[in-house]
């Protein structure tokens, strides 16, 4: 029991009470969905950079002759760069162009384009999206990375 002077709080001061929390937390929503969303981009960028260095890396370590097995166009590949068709997020292609810039050197050129889905928040889980309104979308934002080789000679 409650004392002279004192009392509860009564159900519409609650109701109220409530209904200001759920207003301010919804208008903070976009900002924090906002802040997701350029995390992602960040690291879906980081991400593709590493994709590009990773496969220069791998290059490194073969036989100068067959660097031009290294060619690719637009395979899916995942976080770490392995072949994951039909589930990559992330699109790699590799040039590979010897005698360029002039002969003797090998340039090879790796693009990584990035899957924007991912930016889609609680959707991402869903990924990819092979049909409908938000189907998998590749565009031209990604990174790349060009390597000149050398053929040694003994």
């Amino acid at each position: 029991m409650c004392g002279h002077g004192q009392r509860g709080m009564s159900l519409l001061e609650l109701l109220i009470a409530m209904s200001i929390m759920a207003l301010v937390l919804t208008s903070a929503f976009p900002l924090v969905d906002q802040m997701m969303a350029r995390f992602q981009m960040a690291r879906d960028h980081y991400v593709a950079s590493t994709i590009c260095q990773a496969r220069i890396e791998r290059a490194r370590s073969v036989p100068y002759t067959d660097l031009p097995l290294y060619s690719e166009t637009a395979s899916l590949v995942d976080d770490f760069g392995n072949a994951s068709s039909p589930n990559g997020r992330f699109q790699r292609t590799t040039s590979v162009v010897t005698n360029s810039p002039v002969a003797g050197m090998t340039t090879m050129t790796i693009q990584t384009k990035i899957c924007i889905c991912s930016r889609w928040g609680w959707r991402s889980h869903l990924h990819p999206l092979k049909e409908g309104t938000y189907i998998c979308k590749f565009t031209d934002e990604g990174e790349g990375m060009s390597f000149l080789f050398t053929e040694y000679q003994k």
